[in-house]
C-alpha cells in the first residue's frame, strides 16, 4: 500500500464559519458568511428546521 503525508501547509481554507450563541436561550450554532468585519447582523435563533427560542438579536462581527 502506498501512502501519502501532509502537513499544515497542505490545507486550505474551504469556507469560514461564525459560532453563535443565542443571548436568551442559549442555543448554539454555526452560519456561513457572517464573518465581514465591522457588519452587524440581525439573527433569528431557529428557523422551520430547527428549533430554538424564535428570538431575534444583533450579532456585530468585529475580526479581533
Amino acid at each position: 500500500m502506498k501512502k501519502i503525508y501532509r502537513t499544515y501547509n497542505d490545507t486550505e481554507v474551504y469556507k469560514l464559519v461564525t459560532n453563535i450563541k443565542c443571548p436568551y436561550c442559549g442555543r448554539e450554532w454555526q452560519e456561513e458568511d457572517m464573518d465581514e468585519c465591522g457588519k452587524t447582523y440581525i439573527i433569528t435563533c431557529g428557523d422551520d428546521f430547527d428549533e430554538g427560542c424564535g428570538k431575534l438579536f444583533e450579532m456585530h462581527f468585529d475580526a479581533s
